[in-house]
């Protein structure tokens, strides 16, 4: 019997899909391990099925290891790599219920890997280019069967073709370019793997900028004088006073004197209602409130979306276009008891939602579906509150705040006292606790009254360098910059670190990442070029608009290719010289697990016996003869945590075909009584941080400090 074959994303998808469309029961049947669904709707048979991802990857045609290489082609994942053997029976449950469809319904996500992965089913798998096309922004049951009865009849072949022109260009430049720079290491008589590619390299090219800016940057002093009363903190109207003995000339003038208030000034101003949340804005504010990554946030908000109880995340518009239906999405909010209170009182407005300036095209921003989460913990519970928050605050009025400055005068001298507070809190109290916003009341004052000062603080400080990015600030710079996109932003950053070319939290550019950049600068510019990479972009976006084809994108690439790489090759020995001393000390460092707890003085290091044993011992040998046994397999990498029942470090075992695991370097740890389950407790070595924020710098020194005399 013939059927409707729909092919879904993920598992949790096509599950969702099959019960929310089915007229009647819901048959699960299985191969394997991989579950696929039949049912019915208007007397149609249909089954689901469902992919799990990517299961086609580029791969080179032939076994040469050299560049420049233009000759790939498509292939099924667990093909060419061993780790995603899983697909193989999502792929042969797929191409075993082809054979009896009579139509195909793609069901993918709405975006360009979405359409990617089902044209390359379509292509490969089902041997057809064609198929009609669900589209929707949320997993709900009514957006669903709405998505079914009404599906496109044809995919989105400009955005299929603009996902598979990226995947070729991004191959082409990245395996060209990191195996040129392997075999530039590889010239010199070594080894190191290491990687670049069309949106990486121009990504640490503008981090390497900014650390370059740091590390040169020469702190230049400058004064501050202050006073303390029993009131408040007063700064000297001159932020910075360059000249010391002109700052010392009025510190001295100062002391023995008291304030007189000679002038208050207030003013009101409009704090904006925020816009609803894109990708890069949820992004950006998780990390601001709860320090999570926005890697984790990109994956906890597609579990949510999986769920049904948010929209599509990876979005870039800031508009909620009105057909969501607002009132009905508040009132299923409502039987949150969390939320009641908060709904009663938007349920009474006009509902118009504050809207940002940027779109997209196949989703709105990311809002609530007003589905109710079953039950959710830890960061999914944060996540999930803060974007419904965010979508109550979009409904609010603009919060009244005022600010007042409060001048004071010191014989001659004038200092400043700012407050701000908010008067009317409106959307404040719509996405509470979210607003993070200092409130500083200042006392009821008028001109003429006298402040008695305690004491006078004269302050030397210096200025500062550039702000480091962070994990959040990185992201918002690659989107200003138009490097990579929405979906894959946080992925090559995590890719920079994974590569040995970032530490941090508070983004440090390691000399590795400094000297690779410096090199292809120097030797082959235009690979870190950002214009070339917006370039491609921009000529993505016209593919997607079917207004430019694939290939002449393609040819453009492999031309500009063949020069970068043909000036590569003639330099390569240079290039490797250049680079292969900062690969034997990151190769070092790499090695170096931490103190030493026996002798405090050399480091735990990671090296291998005459015989090739591996183990870890002190580099202060043979003053210090600690040593630790380690696993003769796998491959064995620092961790950057050390055991809590015996203080060592703790390493990671990375063995073929097995699940990695963690081992303490003590062989007498209580932890190895259940070493059959390779589970150590861990703790992560971190730096100590400020518990209180000062005013002034951390940086600023009080070098003088006189308490007036009554």
């Amino acid at each position: 019997m013939s059927y409707t074959l729909i092919i879904a994303e993920k598992p949790s998808a096509a599950r969702k899909i099959a019960v929310s469309i089915a007229e009647g029961p819901v048959k699960t049947q299985k191969v394997g391990t991989v579950s696929y669904m039949e049912l019915e709707r208007n007397k149609k048979k249909i089954v689901v099925v469902s992919a799990v991802g990517h299961l086609f990857t580029l791969k080179q045609k032939g076994t040469n290891w050299t560049y420049p290489i233009f000759d790939v082609e498509w292939r099924p994942m667990f093909e060419v790599n061993k780790t995603t053997a899983y697909t193989k029976e999502y792929y042969n449950v797929i191409k075993k219920l082809v054979k009896d469809a009579d139509e195909f319904v793609i069901a993918t996500d709405l975006d360009v890997e979405g359409e990617t992965i089902a044209f390359n089913i379509l292509r490969y798998i089902c041997g057809v280019e064609d198929a009609k096309r669900m589209e929707f922004s949320t997993m709900t049951s009514g957006d669903l069967v709405n998505a079914y009865d009404n599906a496109k009849p044809h995919i989105n072949r400009g955005r299929a073709e603009a996902g598979v022109t990226r995947h070729m260009l991004d191959f082409y430049f990245g395996i060209n370019v990191s195996r040129a720079l392997m075999l530039a290491i590889k010239s010199t008589g070594n080894y190191k793997v290491l990687s670049s590619g069309r949106v990486q390299g121009p990504a640490l090219a503008f981090l390497a900028a900014r650390e370059l800016e740091i590390k040169a940057f020469i702190p230049d002093p400058y004064w501050q004088i202050e006073f303390l009363s029993k009131l408040f903190t007063a700064m000297y109207e001159v932020e910075k006073i360059w000249d010391k003995s002109k700052a010392e000339e009025i510190y001295n003038d100062c002391i023995g004197n008291n304030a007189t208030v000679s002038k208050i000034e207030k003013n009101k101003y409009k704090q904006k209602v925020p816009t609803p949340f894109n990708l890069t804005d949820l992004q950006v504010e998780a990390h601001k409130l709860f320090a999570i990554t926005p890697k984790d946030t990109q994956a906890i908000a597609q579990k949510l979306y999986e769920m049904a109880v948010i929209s599509y995340p990876r979005t870039s518009s800031q508009k909620l276009p009105e057909k969501l239906d607002f009132r009905s999405i508040l009132s299923k909010l409502s039987k949150n008891k969390d939320y009641i209170n908060i709904v009663d009182i938007l349920l009474k407005t006009k509902l118009k939602p504050n809207e940002g300036p940027k779109t997209d095209e196949a989703h709105p921003a990311i809002h609530p579906t007003g589905e109710l989460p079953s039950s959710l913990v830890g960061r999914e519970h944060k996540i999930y509150d803060l974007i419904v928050k965010r979508f109550f605050a979009v409904f609010g009025i603009d919060a009244i705040r005022e600010s007042m400055t409060i001048v004071l005068d010191v014989k001659t001298h004038k200092f400043n006292v700012l407050g701000k507070r908010t008067i009317e809190p409106n959307w404040f109290e719509l996405y509470a606790p979210y607003v993070k916003l200092e409130e500083v009341t200042l006392p009821d004052m008028k001109i003429g009254d006298m402040v008695d000062v305690t004491k006078f603080n004269f302050i030397e400080n210096k200025t500062k360098p550039p702000n480091r990015y962070n994990q959040a600030s990185i992201i918002r710079a690659l989107e200003k910059r138009d490097l990579g996109t929405k979906a894959t932003r946080a992925e090559i950053v995590n890719n920079l670190y994974k590569r040995g070319y970032l530490v941090e939290k508070r983004i440090e550019v390691t000399d590795l990442g400094l000297k690779v950049i410096e090199t292809l600068d120097k030797y082959c510019p235009k690979i870190i070029s950002e214009d070339l990479t917006r370039h491609f972009e921009k000529d993505m976006e016209l593919i997607g608009d079917n207004k430019l084809e694939s290939e002449k994108v393609l040819d453009t690439a492999r031309t500009e290719l063949t020069i970068i790489l043909e000036q590569f090759k003639k330099n390569e020995f240079d290039i490797g010289n250049s680079l292969i001393d900062s690969v034997r000390k990151e190769r070092i460092n790499d090695n170096i697990l931490g103190e030493c707890p026996k002798c405090k003085v050399g480091n735990l290091t990671m090296m291998k016996s005459r015989i090739g044993k591996p183990f870890v011992g002190c580099s202060n040998y043979p003053k210090c003869d600690n040593i630790f046994p380690l696993p003769g397999f796998g491959m064995i990498k620092k961790t950057g945590t050390v055991c809590e029942k015996c203080q060592t470090p703790i390493v990671q075992i990375i063995s073929k075909g097995k699940k990695p695991w963690k081992m303490c370097l003590d062989t007498k740890c209580e932890t190895k009584a259940n070493w059959g389950k390779r589970i150590t407790t861990a703790k992560t070595v971190t730096k100590s941080k400020t518990a209180i924020k000062p005013k002034m710098s951390t940086k600023a020194t009080v070098i003088k400090s006189k308490t007036v005399k009554k």
